[in-house]
């Protein structure tokens, strides 16, 4: 027995249906102004993840933990992995595109009894995760900001843990004024986004090669092949299984593209075109970038003066204005990925807010009349972010580094939770219908993916639940997995006291 389905018209499928005509009969109205095409669809789905930026801002975890070894294996291996998750999502949002993304097409996957719940774990994983990722990416470009200016002082500059969180508080509000603005605007400003983002990265690696001093070049040999375990665990392999945090926290948000689906063109097929291509993309940049950093990398004892080691292998190869020089463009990366983030993290934020998941939804779906856009899910974002942000006055980094392992791990389980149940209710034992959107993977190959997509989320996420290095003390914690455990018992826990007698699940605004 079917439960639920979105079906086009009789007369033509969803991709011939206008995008209007496709939202309305998932029970919403056209509220945004679609002013996203191809180009700028593209180009917000590799801004999300920026490997030009996210590289830099994680390389340190694999190198510094187990070596050139674990950099160059855990990026290609985790790169072909979080394939089956971006093709699972694609699939699912092409044929549900709406601003919630998983978390509203977690209505049309999972039995009817159940929609409230599962809808409700989903959307606050989601947005817990998503706000984490937003600020985890901040944060990384006020350390790139200060290490940039430790470069232009020759060392004379101490950052201190105020400055830093001062930096982000700057960073954030910038990003909140840029949100603050039309779609049309942010439609424009980021079709450019995709240039520079490959531009940097090709600069970055024909820079480092051509410049690389000959005793810093690391034989060919130990390229693949060096590991070493600097974490207190005993087991060499779980120390280079630490290397997952770069290139999974660089691939999250996969379904960033979704939450911007009722601002884009023909959102059914442009949305997972976009994801599929940024996430291959973003992997194959993703490997050249990071052999030509390690291979760059013999001899040098980082992170160095910078805090930051791919700085301090750019300084060392091209001298302090060419460093000066990419820097500034790596930084520029950087405010585009949260830029994007910021964009589809108020969107979802928005979308919860719209069918009564959050505190004073009222407020948080209201929108802006002259500009077409939930301003005030924006702010609530970089509030939260700031907070969150205040880790940063520690003495240790520990803490805050915690927020980048706190986006992957939420916002995976917000995906593997849609994908479980597509997989059992739609292919398994087939009592709900999947209706595929032009994206389909067809019967066989799209529970694959999702089987592959749930058993990799699981693995990955457990490794980076442990602490990185022991022995375990307040500062070698890894608080990722208590807070995302303790912000879901204390949702789960509202549900059950009280929200279940009125939160319905996304119920939609056209009645």
């Amino acid at each position: 027995m079917t439960e639920f389905k979105v079906t086009a018209t009789p007369e033509k499928g969803i991709a011939e249906s206008s995008d209007e005509e496709v939202l309305a009969r998932m029970g919403y109205k056209q509220e945004f102004l679609r002013e996203f095409g191809s180009l700028a669809t593209l180009s917000f789905a590799f801004s999300i993840m920026g490997v030009a930026a996210s590289v830099p801002s994680t390389f340190d975890t694999p190198m510094l933990a187990a070596g050139p070894g674990s950099v160059i294996w855990c990026w290609f291996i985790g790169s072909v992995m979080c394939m089956s998750i971006a093709l699972s999502i694609a699939e699912i949002i092409s044929a549900f595109p709406v601003s919630g993304g998983l978390y509203s097409s977690s209505k049309y996957l999972v039995p009817a009894a159940q929609i409230p719940f599962v809808s409700w774990t989903v959307g606050w994983l989601n947005t817990l995760g998503q706000i984490a990722g937003f600020a985890s990416t901040d944060f990384a470009c006020a350390r790139m900001v200060s290490a940039l200016v430790i470069l232009v002082t020759d060392g004379n500059w101490t950052p201190t843990p105020s400055s830093t969180v001062g930096i982000f508080v700057g960073i954030l509000i910038l990003h909140g004024l840029i949100n603050s603005t039309s779609t049309r605007f942010m439609a424009s400003v980021t079709q450019y986004f995709v240039f520079f983002n490959v531009g940097t990265v090709v600069a970055v690696i024909i820079a480092l090669f051509a410049t690389v001093k000959t005793e810093n070049k690391l034989p060919a040999g130990d390229l693949f092949t060096m590991v070493y375990n600097n974490t207190g665990w005993s087991s060499d392999f779980l120390a280079v299984m630490f290397g997952f945090l770069s290139v999974c926290w660089t691939m999250t948000d996969y379904d960033a593209t979704g939450h911007i689906a009722e601002e884009t063109h023909r959102a059914a097929i442009r949305g997972p075109v976009s994801i599929i291509s940024a996430v291959a993309g973003t992997g194959l940049l993703g490997l050249i970038l990071n052999i030509a950093y390690v291979s760059c990398s013999n001899g040098l004892v980082l992170p160095g003066i910078t805090g930051l080691s791919t700085v301090e292998i750019i300084l060392n190869s091209v001298g302090k204005t060419g460093a000066i020089i990419l820097l500034i463009f790596i930084i520029l990366v950087t405010n585009f990925i949260g830029i994007s983030a910021l964009q589809a993290n108020s969107r979802m934020v928005f979308a919860f807010a719209r069918d009564g998941g959050l505190p004073f939804s009222t407020f948080w779906a209201k929108f802006n009349k002259t500009l077409n856009v939930p301003i005030n899910s924006v702010w609530i974002i970089i509030v939260i972010s700031i907070l969150m942000g205040l880790l940063g006055l520690l003495p240790d980094p520990t803490a805050v580094n915690a927020i980048f392992s706190l986006a992957t791990i939420a916002m995976d389980w917000s995906y593997i939770i849609p994908f479980g149940y597509k997989l059992y209710y739609c292919h398994i034992v087939k009592t709900i219908e999947f209706v595929p959107g032009p994206f389909y993977m067809g019967p066989t190959l799209g529970p694959v993916m999702n089987a592959i997509a749930i058993v990799w989320t699981l693995f990955v996420t457990a490794i980076l639940g442990l602490p990185t290095y022991l022995p375990l003390t307040y500062q070698t914690m890894n608080y990722a997995v208590p807070i995302t455990v303790g912000v879901m018992f204390l949702s789960i826990a509202w549900f059950v006291l009280d929200a279940k007698k009125w939160y319905k699940g996304p119920t939609g605004n056209i009645h």
